[in-house]
């Protein structure tokens, strides 16, 4: 289904726009007070957009989609108007989001992403997605299908494995193992949920593989998600079922995933590997992946990966793999970094020149999303310009301040000349040097950088130290330089 209405910035549209919301959320399979407060959140939204959008007394458009894929619904409210009318509404945005206290639900109780989004001069957009899909897998499975297995269970008879795509109705297995597996904890969520599982796959958006043993059981799952805008695929929700280990089912899996990453000319694939422990280390170093970037504090405390919660929020390691050779590229980044950038890119065997520094010109525009469960957020501005580096501070305040937001990631792109000049004003607001994220952007490679409300301790990252040891100590070095430049 995709639906839009367009009409103009007057309150006399209001009563039309809400009967074709009701109308429309009510062919959606949702409790009736979830379209309620959806209701709710939509109508402030669009009274907001034809209040403040455009200039008093100017006329002005706005738009509001509908569109349902797969289980996933997307909920779009944009408009055309005055750019400056972005922070106010984010700062509501991200108050709304907030947890309720007993004054009924919020958004954060009721939307399962909410992104902001800024076309600069011509205006901006609130993306509200829900998914459908609300069947958690400990409601349908029974206890002893989720019971954790034991540390170190009897193993399972040595047989044949078949390694393939997962198929649609064997998604409750994988949601099955993943919580035998991580218990309630891991970070996204939606493996939790069989019917996810199968529409993200059927959009394509996801590609499940599985190793599937002789009694048709799946004893692993690993899947390549598309989460980046550029020609790039993270390999990841890997788990094999203890009885299974020891008979590289997680290599076997993980070849197949790469020949089809490499069907879909993608050009390259990334994994980020923990560190509390060093075993996903290992697997990406051992499969050809470089490291290029420390994704501090990227995860919640609650992870589980021993049966207890971490003591610091947790730190990945970013391990790139080429499907394709990699071209010459020039580089823009403050100098201070060139030499790290320089190590970085040897390890690709990419080669680089770095250019020269321009500062930016125009209006930017950028795209914040949060992800509320994981306390995080990430920014990515799609064009530099001379307000970038304002929307982005004014962005992560909020973001810490309303949203409660504990760790900012910022993504700036490598091929632009403005982004030397801008990651240094950011250094200035707290924002550190994290690395390199190849083909994470249309427009190439990105700096990857991050701000983080607590400090996370050295003693707690658990490193390959030969593969990992120099680019912690360099990114942790940064976090203090540019924290300590604040005070």
């Amino acid at each position: 289904m995709q639906l839009e209405l367009t009409f103009g910035n007057d309150l006399i549209h209001l009563p039309s726009v809400r009967a074709f919301f009701k109308a429309t959320m009510q062919q959606f399979p949702l409790p009736q007070e979830t379209i309620g407060q959806l209701e709710k959140y939509i109508d402030a939204a669009v009274e907001e957009a034809v209040l403040h959008a455009y200039p008093a007394t100017s006329p002005g458009a706005i738009n509001l989609s509908i569109q349902e894929q797969h289980g996933r619904l997307e909920i779009q409210v944009r408009d055309y108007g005055i750019p400056k009318d972005v922070q106010q509404m984010e700062r509501r945005l991200q108050a709304a989001r907030r947890p309720s206290k007993g004054r009924g639900s919020s958004l954060a109780d009721v939307a399962d992403e909410v992104h902001w989004r800024s076309f600069g001069p011509e205006g901006k957009a609130l993306q509200v997605v829900k998914w459908l899909h609300e069947t958690h897998i400990a409601d349908v499975a029974t206890a002893e299908q989720l019971a954790p297995t034991p540390e170190a269970p009897p193993l399972a008879r040595e047989q044949t494995y078949t390694i393939r795509r997962m198929r649609a109705d064997e998604a409750e297995q994988v949601s099955q193992l993943m919580y035998r597996t991580y218990g309630n904890s891991y970070f996204n969520e939606d493996v939790y949920y069989p019917d996810r599982v199968a529409a993200q796959n059927e959009r394509g958006v996801i590609l499940s593989f599985v190793a599937v043993g002789e009694d048709g059981d799946v004893a692993g799952h690993y899947a390549l998600e598309r989460n980046q805008t550029g020609p790039v695929a993270e390999g990841g929700q890997a788990v094999v079922d203890p009885t299974h280990r020891g008979r590289g089912l997680l290599d076997r899996m993980k070849t197949v995933a790469m020949e089809e990453a490499a069907r879909l000319e993608l050009s390259g694939w990334y994994a980020d590997a923990v560190t509390v422990h060093t075993f996903t280390q290992k697997s990406n170093v051992a499969h050809g992946g470089q490291l290029t970037a420390v994704e501090l504090a990227i995860a919640p405390k609650k992870e589980h990966f021993d049966q207890n919660a971490q003591a610091q929020r947790v730190t990945c390691l970013l391990f790139f793999h080429w499907l394709q050779p990699p071209g010459k590229r020039t580089v823009h980044a403050p100098v201070r970094h060139h030499e790290m950038l320089q190590r970085i890119y040897q390890g690709l065997q990419c080669p680089i020149e770095f250019g020269a520094s321009a500062a930016p010109l125009g209006q930017g525009t950028l795209v914040v999303k949060v992800d509320a469960g994981a306390a995080r957020a990430r920014i990515t501005p799609e064009v530099l310009g001379e307000n970038t580096v304002q929307l982005i501070c004014q962005a992560r305040r909020e973001l810490v301040e309303l949203g409660h937001a504990e760790v900012v990631y910022v993504d700036l792109p490598l091929a632009d000349p403005s982004t030397g000049v801008i990651a240094e004003q950011l250094e200035l607001d707290g924002f550190g040097f994290l690395g390199v994220a190849p083909h994470f952007s249309p427009r190439g490679d990105v700096l990857r950088m991050g701000y983080l409300v607590e400090p996370v301790a050295r003693d707690l990252i658990h490193l390959l130290e030969e593969v990992a040891g120099e680019l912690v100590d360099y990114a942790l070095a940064e976090q203090q330089r540019v924290r300590g430049e604040m005070l």
